[in-house]
């Protein structure tokens, strides 16, 4: 499973859920505005009704699904009258089933425009004016796609049940299920992927124990593509030579992660079947890397959490270095560190990086990065996140530039005490505008936004993220 560092949750983020009252009326209506989770909202109905994926200016026939007190819940039974720029065909024979791209009805251009109005508007409401006063919003980093060119992931977590040897669905799971929904090929999967998934679908479902998977991760390397078969049992004899020819024949690298939670390639499994046709390939078992900057090689592992949108993380560290604009006597501390994402990309342009990381693993993976890179000028420290105590355990200069990229549920902890560092400046990177703005809430009045701009890592779903720089007036 990957991993990253967990915040711990806080109670800012939301109240106890209001009663909810179960419902099944069908309604007629349209929506107003669309919401910074790019959900469809009609205002003017009181109460407010939420509809998942629905467009301004579009007439539905709409299943109210809850009421509360402030808020209904519904969702999209038919489309009456449609948009006629803004909705499109979707590509996707099964988006009606498979809980991914949610938003592939919504022309691609609309919807990130869209998407980058609704942010706007939410954080002008919640961030007070004396933080944006100079602020300035740039233009969107889009994802690297266009007409019938919709592969951007390099990376997808892929389901399998394999309780029925007869019917071994491999696919995707269905919104808010754990049922798979058996889906032969993916279209937003990086076009070197999508061969790799449409002949692992086809050889798991010949495996004699398939049901030994739990789970399947691919990625698209810089050299070539991983498949990781994460085992909740062994596999047996007979599945692992399948795999090791599949591996020799196709060029995929193949890892598996046993229930002890070590990775090893299929070969390893193989060799210790006793199988002397077994041939281990030195290629096949090098490390795997991705490579996202200039030079700059990043070894990874099934289990490490990476950046699944390549084009949008390349945009992304080349704004970190303009925005930033470290010189060769500036320090920078890269909170949420990962496998050295971008400490290692600032690294050649300033005095010292430190790398902090809340999961040991990945901080592991990090310093061998460092070295695989021949880079001196990094540090990387395995910490708590949500401890206060950053300054005298880390030795972190005063006046440093600070990197905060952090899973969805913020850096709360990290924000309330980031100011004793008097950090020149801070890039935030965030996934979730809720987080975000309330980890703004805590800086002292003399920190401000001077730039934000949103990045469309997600395309086709209802997702954005976003990266801000605070300085101090």
């Amino acid at each position: 499973m990957v991993q990253f560092f967990k915040a711990k949750k806080q109670s800012p983020l939301g109240k106890n859920r209001a009663r909810e009252q179960s419902c099944h009326e069908t309604i007629e209506m349209s929506v107003d505005v669309i919401d910074h989770n790019a959900n469809g909202i009609l205002l003017s109905h009181q109460p407010i009704i939420v509809v998942p994926a629905s467009i301004p200016g579009e007439l539905y026939r709409v299943l109210i699904l809850s009421k509360k007190q402030k808020v209904w819940h519904g969702k999209i039974v038919k489309v009456l009258q449609g948009h006629e720029s803004a909705r499109v065909k979707a590509f996707c024979p099964y988006v009606s089933e498979c809980g991914g791209c949610s938003h592939q009805a919504f022309d691609a251009d609309y919807l990130i425009e869209a998407k980058q109005t609704s942010l706007q508007s939410y954080l002008n409401k919640v961030i007070p004016p004396t933080r944006l006063e100079r602020c300035e919003w740039e233009e969107v980093i889009k994802s690297d796609i266009a007409d019938n060119h919709y592969g951007y992931r390099r990376r997808a977590r892929v389901a399998i049940d394999a309780r029925n040897s007869n019917e071994i669905k491999i696919g995707f799971r269905q919104e808010k299920s754990n049922k798979v929904v058996d889906i032969p090929k993916c279209a937003v999967l990086a076009e070197s992927l999508q061969s790799v998934y449409e002949r692992l679908v086809t050889v798991i479902k010949r495996l004699p124990n398939a049901s030994s998977i739990g789970h399947i991760t691919l990625t698209e390397g810089a050299q070539r593509s991983q498949v990781c078969l994460h085992l909740t049992k062994s596999l047996n004899t007979e599945s692992v030579q399948m795999l090791v020819l599949e591996q020799a024949s196709s060029g995929t690298q193949y890892m598996i992660e046993s229930t002890a939670s070590k990775l090893v390639n299929i070969t390893a499994l193989g060799a210790s079947s006793g199988d002397s046709d077994v041939v281990i390939s030195p290629v096949l078992n090098s490390i795997f890397t991705i490579s996202d900057d200039p030079g700059l090689n990043l070894a990874v592992t099934a289990n490490n959490f990476i950046q699944i949108n390549q084009h949008v993380n390349q945009q992304m560290l080349t704004l970190a270095k303009e925005w930033l604009n470290p010189t060769s006597e500036d320090c920078v501390v890269d909170l949420f560190s990962g496998v050295g994402n971008f400490a290692l990309a600032l690294a050649p342009y300033c005095k010292q990086v430190i790398g902090v990381e809340g999961v040991p693993e990945m901080v592991q993976q990090a310093e061998e990065n460092a070295q695989l890179n021949g880079i001196k000028n990094c540090r990387f420290e395995h910490y708590d996140l949500n401890d206060l105590a950053l300054k005298t355990t880390l030795n972190i200069p005063q006046g440093a530039l600070f990197i905060v990229d952090p899973s969805r549920a913020g850096a709360l902890a990290i924000m309330n005490t980031i100011s004793v560092f008097k950090p020149k400046k801070i890039l935030y990177v965030s996934c979730n505008p809720t987080s975000f703005a309330r980890d703004i809430d805590v800086l002292p009045s003399e920190f401000e936004i001077t730039k934000m701009r949103a990045l469309d890592m997600f395309p086709f779903t209802k997702h954005i993220e976003m990266v801000a720089l605070i300085s101090s007036k």
